[in-house]
């Protein structure tokens, strides 16, 4: 099996649009955060994540085959925030997610530190996290009764 990380282009919105929907309509379902799930987005704020120029859309292939995608955008210098991330759900537990965030890591070799923010309750998600090297910052952000949002960074060590 081979992950590899792709930069999309304007071409790959819809498909991209439409992965990240079916990604994320289980959670969408789940905590009915309708504000804030990329279920919800527009494909104008796809288009947006692929062509500005402090963002970015990676898709995530498994031998050749679309299977997720990783947004990025350059919020401080030498800081990169990562996110939505997505794994189809036919494809996950296989691993995909960690070899991703590690080539991420290695598409921004300058970039010190890496962000993301994910659901404190996706206990599954909060643990891919922590093993690839995150720490909750503890910054938290409620988005209603039944889910919190948990901010994480890792400081990566380059040798």
């Amino acid at each position: 099996m081979t992950i590899t990380l792709e930069k999309a282009t304007k071409e790959d919105a819809e498909t991209l649009h439409a992965l990240q929907i079916k990604c994320f309509l289980p959670l969408l379902d789940k905590y009915k955060d309708h504000g804030t799930n990329p279920a919800c987005e527009p494909i104008d704020k796809t288009l947006i994540r692929i062509t500005d120029p402090l963002k970015g859309f990676y898709k995530i292939l498994k031998d050749s085959i679309l299977v997720g995608g990783i947004v990025v955008k350059h919020t401080n210098p030498g800081t990169l925030f990562l996110g939505p991330i997505f794994i189809d759900s036919e494809f996950q537990n296989q691993k995909i997610a960690q070899k991703a965030l590690k080539l991420i890591e290695d598409v921004f070799p300058t970039i010190d530190f890496f962000e993301l923010a994910t659901i404190a309750e996706e206990k599954r998600n909060v643990y891919l996290y922590e093993k690839m090297g995150y720490i909750a910052t503890g910054e938290n952000k409620k988005i209603s009764d039944s889910m919190i949002i948990s901010f994480f960074r890792k400081k990566v060590i380059r040798s």
